[in-house]
C-alpha cells in the first residue's frame, strides 16, 4: 500500500476544534541520537510504516539510513491510519498524544517492531498498566531535555526547550522481559531557548 506525505493524524472533529496538541512537528534530532537503536532494531529489508509523516522529520533520515519507508497521513493525501487496515510489520512514528493508546493499540494489531514517541508520564497512569498497553515494552529511551514540539520544522535538528519529559518506546512483540530504560543525550540541539510566538524569531 503506497500511501501519500502529509501532517499529523487528529481525530474526527472538525479541524477548528481539534486540540493543538495533534499538530506537531518532530525535530530530526531525535532520529540521528536514536540511530544506533533503529539500526540495531529495524530490519532494512522489511519496510518501515510512519502513519503521521507530515514534513518527512520521521522520513528524511530513515531513508539516508537505507530504509524503505511507507509514508501515511490524513492531512496530506493520506488515510485515516485507525480506520484503515495496514500491514507493514514495522512502524516508527511520532503520533498525536491525544490518540497516542489508540494508534499505539492500531500499530500492535499489525506490527512486530514499533518506535513510538511519547511522554515519560504515560508511565504514571494505571489504565496503561492493566489493558495491555505496555505488554512486549522493551526499552524507554528518555530524552535528558525537555523537547517543545511547537518548535517549527529545521533541517538542523535544534528545538526549542519545553516543560514536557519525553522518550522513544519501543515495542518488540516477540519480547518477554522487563523493560529497560535509557537516557538519550540531546543537549547540543536544544539550542533554541523557549518557544516564540508567532512574530518572534527561533533562530540564534
Amino acid at each position: 500500500m503506497m500511501i501519500k506525505k502529509g501532517k499529523a493524524y487528529a481525530n474526527k472533529r472538525v479541524k477548528e476544534d481539534r486540540p493543538n496538541g495533534d499538530f506537531y512537528s518532530t525535530p530530526m534530532s531525535l532520529i540521528w541520537v536514536a540511530k544506533d537503536i533503529i539500526e540495531k532494531e529495524f530490519d532494512k529489508n522489511i519496510d518501515v510504516l510512519e502513519p503521521c509523516s507530515g514534513d518527512g522529520a520521521i522520513v528524511k533520515p530513515l531513508i539516508e539510513m537505507g530504509y524503505n519507508v511507507i509514508e501515511n497521513d490524513l492531512y496530506r493525501g493520506g488515510v485515516d491510519y485507525l480506520n484503515n487496515r495496514f500491514k507493514q510489520k514495522q512502524v516508527i512514528t511520532n503520533p498525536p498524544f491525544s490518540l497516542w493508546d489508540n494508534f499505539l493499540t492500531k500499530s500492535k494489531d499489525h506490527a512486530d517492531k514499533i518506535l513510538y514517541i511519547g511522554r515519560l508520564n504515560y508511565l504514571g497512569t494505571h489504565s496503561r498498566n492493566i489493558n495491555g498497553i505496555w505488554d512486549n515494552l522493551k526499552a524507554v529511551y528518555c530524552f535528558d531535555r525537555y523537547v517543545d514540539y511547537q518548535t517549527p520544522y529545521r533541517e538542523d535538528g535544534k528545538f526549542c526547550v519545553g516543560a514536557m519529559a519525553t522518550a522513544w518506546f519501543l515495542w518488540d512483540m516477540n519480547y518477554q522481559k522487563e523493560p529497560i530504560i535509557k537516557i538519550l543525550d540531546v543537549q547540543k540541539y536544544a539550542k533554541l531557548g523557549n518557544y516564540k510566538k508567532k512574530g518572534e524569531s527561533n533562530d540564534d
